[in-house]
């Protein structure tokens, strides 16, 4: 009799096979863990599939696709290779804790949607993008939609395969921001959930990473159009106070600065068009008084 699958990992990949190799290393090897590589078409001279396939665990399955369009068509492609109950989301550069999956054999003991955990970073000792995450779950002992509505990165849950089938979720395939809808969706029809403080997961401080590339105008266009694609959700939710900064990542001053009054005007134009100018500045010096 076939052993039934618990968890499918679904992990997007290309060009770091070194890196991948952590990841895969930290899932356990059991017969109900299912794993699934998307390959977003790696460089042949890079990685050497008939070479890294032989260093696989049993559990390791590897998608190859040609048409390199980012992590959310590779985490959509690997979708349809789901044979869990449960789904996780990991990136080809991060791992997993050695407790993890023993943590959540233990948890996932009722009927959820999904279950949230905590993070770790590989970076001691400065500030790291897991920072604002795990200030979520301080948060969150207070009220739990800031780690609901909050963090809506695909690796810090685990989501019923259930859920994600009948609502239809999928990851929108854009170079940034990919993610974002996906999981706030989750959240949103998730009836039933439970948030624990373990910190299952390791994100990695990758310089080579799209977070530290270079930051040019249409890159910035891409993050300020997701950004005001997460407002509108946030705002028809009622979590006005987890809207993001409607003037983007940095202060206008910086993007003029940087970009120029051309650019600029047509920053502020898109925000205008998707929120009314006046009502954005206000939103924005409301978040900066909070602050």
């Amino acid at each position: 009799m076939e052993q039934k699958i618990k968890y499918s990992i679904i992990i997007p990949h290309k060009n770091s096979p070194d890196l991948l190799k952590r990841c895969l290393k930290s899932i356990p090897e059991r017969a109900d863990i299912q794993v699934v590589v998307v390959d977003d078409n790696s460089s042949s001279t890079i990685v050497d599939w008939n070479l890294e396939k032989a260093n696989f665990k049993s559990n390791v399955e590897l998608v190859l696709t040609k048409e390199g369009l980012g992590a959310g068509f590779a985490r959509n492609i690997g979708l349809n290779y789901i044979r869990g109950k449960w789904v996780l989301f990991a990136d080809a550069d991060d791992y997993y804790q050695p407790q993890a999956f023993d943590v959540l054999d233990k948890q996932l003991t009722e009927k959820y949607d999904i279950l949230y955990f905590n993070i770790a970073s590989n970076v001691i000792g400065k500030t790291c993008r897991a920072d604002g995450i795990n200030r979520c779950y301080e948060k969150a002992l207070v009220d739990d939609k800031f780690v609901r509505f909050g963090c809506w990165m695909p690796w810090n849950k685990v989501i019923s395969y259930e859920l994600i089938k009948e609502h239809g979720l999928l990851f929108d395939e854009i170079p940034v921001g990919n993610d974002a809808m996906f999981n706030l969706k989750a959240s949103l029809y998730a009836k039933k959930y439970k948030i624990i403080l373990d910190k299952l997961y390791v994100l990695t401080e990758n310089q080579n990473s799209i977070t530290y590339k270079p930051m040019t105008f249409e890159r910035k266009m891409l993050y300020l159009k997701i950004n005001c694609k997460i407002n509108r959700f946030m705002m028809s939710c009622g979590c006005f106070d987890l809207c993001l900064h409607l003037l983007g990542c940095r202060p206008l001053k910086e993007i003029i600065h940087a970009y120029g009054w051309k650019e600029t005007i047509i920053y502020l134009f898109y925000i205008h068009s998707n929120f009314g100018l006046l009502n954005a500045v206000r939103r924005w010096m409301l978040q900066i008084k909070i602050r």
